[in-house]
Parts: C-alpha cells; sequence; structure tokens
C-alpha cells in the first residue's frame, strides 16, 4: 500500500496553498506524510504543475498531476498510473484534525474485495471519498466514470461496492476551510 496526500487543488476559497499551512509545527503535507509513512510502502505528495515546478529536491517523492480535469480524481488516477498494482491510502491535506486513530480503523476494516474503504462523511450520510483506500481495481471504474464526464469522485463510491465505516471521531474529518469559516463566524 501506497500513501498519497493531496495537495494539488487550486485553493481558491482559502486564497493559498492549503498544504503549506502549519498546524503540527511544520507544513500540513510534511506532517501528514509523517503520520502514514508506519502504514505505507511510500508516501507521495499528489501535486498540480505549477506545484511541481515550485517544489526543491527534498527526498519527498510526489506525483504529477496527469489529467486535464479539476477534481480530487486526477490526483487518485495519477497515482494509479504511477503504480497500478498498489492499493492507495489517500488523505486530503485538509484536514488538519486527522490521528493516526482513523487511519488505523481504515486499515484495521479495510475489505480489499470491494473498490475502497471509506468513511460516512461529517453527517454520516454518504461517503468520504477525501479520505480512505482506494484498491487497484478503483482506478478502471473511475476512468471509465471520467469518459463518461463524472468528475465526482463520492459519486462514483455511492453507485459502487464500497467498505463504508462510521469514523472513530467525526471531527477528524473536518476541513480547514470549515475551520476558517467557523473562526470567521466566531470574530
Amino acid at each position: 500500500m501506497n500513501g498519497l496526500i493531496l495537495t494539488g487543488g487550486q485553493s481558491r476559497r482559502m486564497g493559498q496553498d492549503k498544504s503549506q499551512l502549519v498546524y503540527h509545527q511544520k507544513p500540513q503535507r510534511e506532517h501528514l506524510a509523517d503520520l502514514l509513512r508506519p502504514y505505507c510502502q511510500a508516501v507521495f505528495w499528489s501535486v498540480n504543475p505549477d506545484q511541481a515546478a515550485a517544489l526543491t529536491d527534498d527526498g519527498q517523492p510526489f506525483i504529477v498531476d496527469a489529467l486535464a480535469i479539476r477534481s480530487p480524481l486526477n490526483g487518485i488516477l495519477s497515482a494509479f498510473r504511477h503504480d497500478p498494482l498498489a492499493a492507495w491510502l489517500v488523505v486530503a491535506c485538509d484536514m488538519p484534525l486527522l490521528t493516526s486513530r482513523s487511519v488505523e480503523a481504515l486499515l484495521t476494516n479495510r475489505d480489499p474485495t470491494r473498490l475502497a474503504t471509506v468513511f460516512y462523511d461529517s453527517t454520516g450520510q454518504e461517503p468520504e471519498p477525501l479520505l480512505g483506500i482506494y484498491e487497484p481495481a478503483f482506478a478502471a471504474v473511475a476512468d471509465r466514470a471520467v469518459a463518461e464526464g463524472q468528475l465526482s469522485p463520492r459519486q462514483i463510491l455511492q453507485s459502487q461496492p464500497v467498505q463504508l465505516l462510521t469514523v472513530p471521531d467525526v471531527r477528524e474529518l473536518t476541513n480547514v476551510n470549515d475551520l476558517v469559516a467557523r473562526h470567521a463566524l466566531i470574530r
């Protein structure tokens, strides 16, 4: 199993690269790489071409988005193009409250006979596509969906046989955009 930290988004709402925000004494993408390393053979940052051009040679492997689509599927499918036989433990860079507790829950309850193992989202109603284990068979299904114009990983997960779990602590699914919005409301 490889790890993939999705950092390739445009960060339009945030106005800055969310993967560079510091919550744990280091940029979030570095913190998440450290979090995933004990569980993965290799950990990669998923980056867009602009981010790739700005990266220095610090030894952290990365995978550049290979598709001309604006969706987290770009990073996930690019990872499968890099290593189609691996399962991918995928984490979005904008979940600053994520801990090993949720990662271990995914691994413990993983069902490799399903296309993915993911948690229900913070509403408890739908799959959370930005934190989960994607099995190699997911790539072909996602490629077909993209070819048909379907770019939502959540909608793909809703229509496929996946292992759905309840997250140990729903706060770990908190997105940084939600934190910023709450902070603005409190001010």
